[in-house]
């Protein structure tokens, strides 16, 4: 197999989704596997380490795509885990046997992307709503909430947990540290390009303004922190449905969930659905449970959890991993671009 198909393989496993598009992995070929490794591309901003549960989302939708895009060229593909998957060293590895000569790359792939624009109020198609209700991978399934009251009650749980967000400095920073203003930081193909997050009149100057941290817990003394949550769910509040990944919380299983997230996603932008992702809730508990949430807000977060449990049915060793936004797009989104191929793969046989 040459190093021009493993190449074009890399572009398709790149694309997959994750935290704020911050890529946090490598692709290491020895010429008989393909290893997926951690990498942590911005160590001054970074707020997601190696076994965090949001990085260990993003290797399985990047496993996903590998094992996609390698089934697509009518390889035969073998799935290896290490003991400690959560370490990063590998994640897991593919081998590839008998691939076709010439790569092909699989169009759902390339049409997952992210639409943070306002959906049409169309209700989704009732053999949509049955098909995706029964998704599952392994012990991670999906709830998906379509009646106005259900969709209501997860609502406020994400506006108070993005109350807690727009309270803490660190990631703060993070975001800021994500976002590409110019053109010559979008090239870069890492980060979040403003134009794709569909920002109100005035939105980029504020964001700018807040860049400073200074400047916004000055401002959230005056209460900015719940206007800014409320700005945020406002696209939430009038989606046709809410899709929610839950599952079990060890390292193997959350890997499992970023294939079945990326999966559902893939297969929704296909069918011509639009996917946004919102991950604040499951962020919070999991700060609130490892001691970074911001300060004062613990008993809220505590008392969102309560209710998350109730809202989706979550067994006691059951998480929510991911909420989906579903709907018609009105707009064409802008895509972020992806790290150059030399930057997220590691040919180890001329190394």
């Amino acid at each position: 197999m040459n190093m021009s198909w493993i190449r074009e393989l890399a572009a398709v496993a790149a694309r997959a989704p994750s935290a704020d598009n911050s890529q946090p992995w490598t692709l290491h070929w020895n010429g008989r596997e393909l290893e997926v490794r951690f990498a942590q591309r911005d160590k001054s901003h970074s707020v997601f380490e190696a076994g965090s549960h949001a990085t260990l989302l993003s290797v399985g939708a990047v496993l996903e795509h590998l094992q996609t895009a390698v089934a697509a060229n009518g390889a035969r593909v073998d799935l290896q885990w290490p003991v400690n998957p959560a370490l990063g060293e590998p994640y897991g590895s593919i081998s590839i046997a008998h691939a076709s000569e010439k790569f092909v790359a699989p169009e759902g792939s390339l049409q997952r992307h992210t639409n943070r624009g306002p959906f049409k109020r169309t209700p989704l198609p009732e053999a949509i709503v049955r098909e995706f209700s029964q998704r599952q991978e392994h012990a991670n399934r999906v709830v998906l909430l379509t009646e106005r009251a259900q969709k209501s009650k997860l609502v406020r749980l994400v506006r108070l947990c993005s109350e807690a967000r727009f309270c803490n400095q660190r990631l703060h920073e993070w975001l800021i540290g994500s976002l590409r203003f110019t053109p010559d930081e979008v090239v870069r193909g890492d980060g979040l390009d403003v134009d794709a997050l569909c920002l109100p009149p005035g939105g980029k100057r504020f964001l700018r303004f807040t860049s400073d941290w200074r400047r916004l817990a000055a401002l959230n003394r005056l209460g900015a922190y719940k206007l800014l949550a409320l700005s945020e769910v406002a696209l939430l509040s009038a989606a046709p449905a809410l899709l929610c990944v839950i599952g079990r919380a060890d390292a193997r299983n959350v890997i499992d969930a970023g294939h079945l997230m990326s999966r559902i996603w893939t297969d929704l932008n296909v069918k011509g659905i639009a996917v946004h992702p919102y991950y604040v809730v499951t962020d919070q508990i999991n700060r609130l449970h490892d001691g970074t949430i911001a300060k004062g807000f613990e008993a809220r977060i505590t008392a969102v959890e309560s209710e998350l449990r109730q809202l989706l049915g979550l067994q006691p060793d059951q998480v929510l991993h991911m909420i989906l936004r579903v709907g018609y797009g009105k707009i064409t989104p802008v895509r972020s671009r992806r790290l150059a191929v030399e930057s997220v793969l590691v040919n180890e046989i001329q190394a």
